[in-house]
């Protein structure tokens, strides 16, 4: 069994032509159930270094906080190589344990302009149910092949 965590950006409901936010984007990493124990332990561990041992209550890492300019929220006058290297150790760490990214974007507008005749049991309209499904049928695919 795996377990999905996704996080999405760019999600308008059935609004596909919204000029400020033309993109959708789900995005997530799959983690073996043997091996999410060990995972948020280490995880836990690179956050607590980053933070000095007092990582901030309610703390969820967001990218756009981590890697903007000046750094955002948590990060803000971060310095940027010490918050690369957080992203970086994040990364090794997926790696290391061998843990799958997944990441499906969809342009909106081409949803509007696209009819699709596939019978499903929910709204082709909605990008986030297009890529949940999507998502969900490809890593039923890869753990069964």
């Amino acid at each position: 069994m795996h377990f999905y965590y996704l996080d999405e950006a760019g999600c308008t409901g059935e609004d596909l032509n919204n000029d400020q936010q033309p993109i959708f984007v789900l995005g997530g990493v799959s983690v073996r159930d043997e091996g999410w124990n060990k995972t948020q332990e280490d995880f836990a561990k690179i956050l607590s270094d980053y933070f000095g041992g007092r990582v901030p209550a309610g703390f969820e890492l967001h990218a756009e906080e981590l890697l903007s300019p000046n750094g955002h929220g948590p990060f803000l006058g971060h310095d940027r190589e010490r918050r690369s290297l957080l992203a970086k150790n994040t990364l090794s760490l997926l790696n290391t344990r061998s843990h799958d990214v997944h990441i499906f974007a969809i342009e909106k507008q081409k949803v509007a302009r696209e009819a699709c005749a596939a019978e499903v049991n929910y709204n082709l309209n909605v990008p986030y149910l297009l890529a949940y499904d999507y998502l969900l049928t490809h890593r039923r695919i890869e753990s069964s092949g």
